[in-house]
């Protein structure tokens, strides 16, 4: 069964990802380009209204935990977008951490 969020975006943590749910009505799957680009999401859609008229939505969102990226999936179903986030397990803390020597 679809989520259909309460908001245009919704964001969710459970134990090892983020959830966002991004209402998306009267979009196809192809109209929609979806990225993962710098710690953050970017939702971009456009579709071409039978009356020839361009509807658009773009979107970005952050989260605060660092992401793997190989492992985030997304699907759209009744015009609505999810894509999951699976937290790094080398999250602990955010940044290259450097080995401090004698």
């Amino acid at each position: 069964m679809t989520h259909h969020p309460d908001h245009e975006v919704e964001l969710f943590r459970d134990e090892g990802a983020y959830e966002v749910y991004v209402d998306l009505p009267g979009y196809d799957r192809a109209d929609v380009d979806l990225r993962w680009h710098d710690g953050r999401l970017h939702v971009t859609a456009e579709h071409r209204t039978d009356e020839g008229e361009t509807r658009v939505f773009n979107r970005h969102v952050s989260v605060p935990r660092r992401i793997d990226a190989d492992g985030i999936t997304a699907t759209y179903r009744d015009g609505v977008l999810n894509v999951r986030l699976p937290v790094s397990d080398d999250d602990a803390r955010p940044g290259t951490r450097i080995e401090v020597e004698e």
